[in-house]
């Protein structure tokens, strides 16, 4: 008997459906799990690096899809329905799963990064922690000067095919710091010529 995968021991191209939970209008939510490596090597490294620094971490990204029971109970196999071995969690009404790899209609289920400068209602009122940073707690990674919002989906994918992630191209590091510092040089510049002017 093998060892059970759990997300803590999830390799690069693994997805776990890791749970579920009983959430408003009759409806479930299941929470995937996938550790998604950078695809630019020296990124890689740098990670690899640092693997001993939790700042740089490489943990598994998460999402969460709301579904049916009976939609989901026929699509994996599980009783979601009211006689289901759900039990009183931490969160709620919850059910584990811990299945590896789970597959939808002859689909693979994958997460996938969708990066977007525009942030949803949450992002939006919460910046500072949900936008993309230079390691945990570092500084914002910006892209044309505007914050960058890592999304997580889940998504299907057929045999091999390769999940086409979103991801946008940092600006340099500073730039959001030199654009700044510019706005105030050419306000002093103005401010300048304004007294000249009035001399």
């Amino acid at each position: 008997m093998g060892t059970e995968t759990t997300v803590e021991t999830l390799k690069n191209g693994e997805c776990l459906l890791v749970d579920a939970r009983i959430v408003k209008n009759g409806k479930i939510s299941l929470q995937f799990a996938e550790v998604i490596r950078p695809i630019d090597e020296q990124m890689s490294l740098v990670a690899y690096s640092n693997r001993y620094d939790d700042s740089f971490s490489t943990k598994a990204r998460r999402s969460w899809l709301i579904t049916d029971p009976q939609a989901a109970t026929e699509d994996y196999g599980v009783d979601f329905t009211d006689t289901g071995n759900w039990y009183e969690g931490p969160k709620g009404t919850m059910l584990d799963l811990n299945i590896l790899n789970p597959t939808l209609n002859g689909y693979n289920v994958r997460l996938a990064i969708k990066e977007t400068t525009e942030p949803t209602t949450y992002q939006q009122e919460n910046i500072e922690t949900s936008c993309k940073t230079r390691g945990k707690g570092g500084d914002p990674i910006t892209h044309n000067g505007e914050y960058i919002f890592s999304n997580v989906i889940v998504v299907g994918v057929k045999g091999e095919q390769e999940v086409e992630h979103t991801r946008l191209e940092a600006d340099p590091v500073g730039v959001a710091a030199v654009q700044e510092s510019q706005v105030e040089l050419g306000s002093m510049v103005g401010e300048l010529e304004s007294n000249e002017i009035g001399l």
